[in-house]
């Protein structure tokens, strides 16, 4: 019977694809006839459209009409071109269209001629009117060729028509009878499975089947389930569910179930009310989703964190019948959060802690000096480190003292100065800390007593140790929480990365500032060099300038170097230019200026000094030079003289080698009177001379 049912069924719709295809084929040659007429009255509107762009260019003289024309031109081709294309398949309308097409382009290009002849002379009216004449009859010719076309496709238009509508007649009809077919074999269907289902013992056996699944899954559930009827007694527990309340007597949903159960809010401190509860808002018809709870056991097990959902149970009538709960243990999962949440804060603030360092060490790369880099340190030490007071720590180029440089947040728990060895830091080569219970020895440069605990970092770089950076921190409780660990570890770890930056930079720095010594330093006298002078004394000039004020420029030389070096040998000529040079720095003021020349000669430069004031201030250490008294190896040098030359700005020049060219020349008089004196550029032989013994004397 289901054969013959569905062979008949098949049998129908092969009829209805069939004549389904019928019409869709005679549905696309009716849109295909449509679509010929409707470019076969576009083709006469668009050349009459090149016809009007032809009269606005002879009534207008527009040169952007030849544009328009040649758009309109290219829309009549355009339209024969896709006539040709869907008339293919037709020979007699293809006939048709070869005599449409050459009507048409002779038509175009007498309007084109039209157009071109009126350009070249405008006044052509008699030419115009004769390809007005001449158009008229290509036009009549077309329009009667394109109606010739139009009336056959609307002949076929009208014959597929007809076929479309009897094959839509056709269609319906099969389709009519399917349906009544379908109709009756729904019914057949119906009967059949009602039949079937009707079946009580089947049914039932289905009934026990799904209650013994029921209960595998709840037995099986890793969640608590819990079910209540409407009045608020727990009818159902599984077996996780009844572990968990074994001790607990508490079968109804009353306003103690909370406190029995040990059910607390996020806080763990505040108690559940019942009415709260998702058991509760389920037997009021709400549904609940992720309702976190806080069991605490009442015999003070360890807490556990839950997570409750649920809804109101609907029996086969619709009505609301009770309520059921899912309870999940998520304890796990909220310590996994917890760590997760630690790492990231812990992420997080390596991230800062690295742009601060990395702040901190462009900080201290731009500094100039290292006494810069100690203020810079302070200020940015004490942002880093927060509350924690702390000293940077120092060694002192003797190596014998330990000097606290920076200093912030109040630090007063670690001596000022100390010596190296009171540092177990120090000591060791690596951080030292004391945990405030007594172990292990505490660093002797603490001072007072120190509440909570301490952390001394060393400062070394490129194998030296430069110093060490002493931190506060907070006391190790007994039973301290993870939290505080990582705290404790996290300032460790900042305090070794700040440590290593520190010390780079310092490092840094004293290497710049000794190449830079040893760039414009005299390494045997300490003074300045001669490359030095020459910065010096233009920067002098230029602010002499502008403020107008006087600048001296001294050239002194040691008399009768020679004699000292032939007589006690070289190094004692060198201890003498020492001496002689500590004299200098000693004599001149702040602001002044003292070089080393070359050999033994050197260069002073004084500023806001006139003539006067400089010839007084040389004469004066010329008189120290004299009484200087020099002892090498027991033997005393003998009596020491030095001759001097004077420049003055704007005295004398203006510029830096003319400055130094006249002190230069006066030198060199100053030596020529007899050595032992001072001469002024410029007044020759009656220069002021120092009296002093003769050259002869000085021989002696």
């Amino acid at each position: 019977m289901f054969a013959l049912a569905l062979t008949a069924f098949l049998t129908l719709a092969g009829f209805s694809l069939r004549e389904s295809r019928r019409l869709t084929e005679n549905n696309r040659w009716v849109s295909h006839t449509r679509d010929v007429l409707e470019l076969s009255e576009l083709l006469p509107a668009h050349i009459t459209d090149a016809t009007a762009v032809r009269g606005a260019y002879i009534r207008l003289g527009d040169p952007a009409q030849f544009q328009k024309f040649d758009a309109a031109s290219a829309l009549v081709l355009r339209d024969i071109t896709q006539l040709h294309n869907l008339v293919a398949d037709n020979p007699g309308q293809l006939i048709r269209l070869a005599q449409i097409e050459p009507l048409a382009q002779s038509r175009l290009a007498l309007l084109k001629s039209s157009m071109e002849s009126h350009q070249r002379s405008g006044d052509d009216r008699a030419a115009q009117d004769a390809f007005i004449a001449q158009g008229a009859i290509i036009s009549a010719q077309l329009l009667d060729q394109i109606g010739t076309f139009e009336s056959v496709e609307r002949s076929l238009l009208q014959v597929r028509s007809a076929e479309v509508q009897g094959s839509d007649l056709r269609e319906a009809k099969i389709n009519t009878i399917r349906t009544v077919f379908v109709f009756f074999l729904l019914l057949f269907v119906f009967w059949f499975f009602n039949r079937e289902f009707a079946r009580h013992e089947r049914a039932e056996r289905a009934t026990i089947e799904q209650r013994r699944l029921l209960q595998s899954i709840l037995d099986s559930c890793s969640d608590s389930v819990i079910v209540a009827d409407r009045s608020g007694s727990i009818i159902l527990r599984n077996p996780v569910a009844a572990r968990e309340n074994a001790m607990i007597h508490a079968d109804n949903l009353d306003e103690n179930y909370a406190e029995l159960v040990g059910l607390y809010k996020g806080d763990g401190q505040t108690l559940y009310k019942t009415e709260e509860l998702a058991l509760a808002r389920a037997l009021r018809g709400e549904s609940v989703y992720g309702l976190e709870m806080c069991s605490r056991p009442l015999d003070g097990g360890q807490l556990r964190w839950k997570l409750a959902a649920g809804g109101p149970l609907i029996n086969a009538q619709g009505e609301k019948d009770g309520g059921v709960v899912f309870v999940r243990d998520i304890t796990d999962r909220k310590e996994a959060d917890r760590k997760l949440s630690d790492a990231l804060q812990d992420a997080k603030a390596h991230a800062r802690e690295n742009m601060e360092l990395s702040e901190l060490g462009d900080l201290l790369q731009s500094c100039q000096t290292i006494e810069e880099a100690y203020k810079m340190s302070e200020n940015a030490l004490a942002h880093i480190f927060g509350s924690h007071p702390g000293a940077l720590c120092i060694i002192n180029p003797s190596r014998d003292l330990v000097e606290a440089r920076a200093v912030w947040n109040n630090c007063a728990t670690t001596e000022i100065a100390f010596i190296p060895d009171a540092c177990w830091a120090l000591r060791r080569g690596k951080p030292y800390g004391e945990n405030g219970s007594g172990t292990p020895v505490a660093c002797s440069h603490l001072r007072g007593k120190l509440i909570g605990a301490y952390l001394c970092v060393p400062l070394i770089a490129q194998g030296e140790t430069l110093g060490v950076i002493y931190l506060e921190t907070a006391p190790r409780a007994n039973g301290a929480s993870d939290g505080e660990q990582v705290q404790r570890d996290r300032l460790r770890r900042s305090a070794i990365a700040v440590a290593e930056r520190v010390s780079l930079a310092l490092a840094n720095l004293r290497l710049r500032e000794m190449l830079r010594n040893q760039s414009i330093r005299d390494p045997l006298t300490g003074l300045f060099n001669r490359r030095y002078l020459e910065e010096s004394l233009n920067r002098e000039l230029r602010r002499a300038v502008r403020a107008k004020r006087s600048v001296s420029v001294v050239m002194l030389d040691l008399d009768n170097f020679k004699h000292f070096n032939d007589t006690f040998g070289h190094q004692a000529g060198d201890l003498l230019l020492k001496e002689v040079a500590s004299l200098l720095q000693v004599r001149l003021r702040a602001g002044d200026l003292a070089c080393r020349f070359g050999g033994e000669e050197f260069s002073l430069v004084l500023c806001e000094a006139d003539v006067e004031g400089t010839l007084k201030c040389v004469r004066t250490i010329c008189d120290a030079v004299r009484h200087l008294s020099v002892d090498y190896r027991g033997q005393t040098l003998g009596r020491i003289t030095i001759s001097a030359g004077i420049a003055n700005y704007p005295a004398h020049f203006d510029t830096l080698e003319d400055l130094i060219h006249a002190a230069d020349k006066a030198l060199y008089i100053a030596k020529s009177n007899g050595r032992d004196c001072v001469v002024v550029y410029g007044e020759g032989d009656t220069a002021s001379k120092q009296a002093g013994p003769s050259v002869a004397d000085e021989a002696l």
